[in-house]
């Protein structure tokens, strides 16, 4: 049972990750200072991400704290899949690498009021800025009865 939840959660993931190369929208782009540390918000309809990137000598580190929002959580409050991503672009917004900073989180439980994030990433040298994508999918109180709700963010355009 397990293999097979992270079989599914495994391809769901590739599917979110842009391809390299692919172009982020510009208003999606955060510019990123590589020795700084940088408080930034990602806000949408669906969800608040409130982060913190540290740069060091051996990568990076991510913090930060993920609330979703309140007409998904009272309709939708059962947590079946989520996918976070940042990815790293370059000057002319490609993408040059994606990473997975998705929240830890229990498959078919009621979602707490915030996620919190923590994570030593690796960073890429060329980069210059940094966006955000994700995926989801939840449910009513009674998953076998209730329909599903999905929820997205994939800010890049096509070539």
């Amino acid at each position: 049972m397990i293999f097979l939840s992270c079989l599914l959660a495994t391809g769901c993931a590739r599917f979110i990750v842009p391809e390299i190369g692919a172009i982020a929208k510009e208003e999606s782009r955060v510019p990123y200072k590589v020795d700084e540390k940088q408080d930034g918000i990602l806000a949408t309809d669906d969800l608040i991400l409130k982060y913190t990137l540290s740069g060091s000598d051996n990568g990076a580190r991510l913090t930060g704290e993920l609330v979703f929002d309140r007409s998904l959580t009272y309709s939708f409050p059962v947590i079946k899949t989520f996918f976070l991503k940042m990815n790293w672009l370059d000057v002319d917004g490609h993408v040059l690498q994606t990473i997975d900073i998705t929240p830890l989180y229990s498959y078919l439980n009621t979602l707490p009021n915030t996620l919190k994030i923590d994570k030593q990433i690796e960073t890429v040298s060329e980069s210059k800025f940094i966006n955000f994508n994700y995926y989801g999918v939840f449910t009513g109180d009674n998953p076998g009865v209730s329909e599903d709700w999905y929820i997205f963010l994939f800010p890049f355009s096509t070539p």
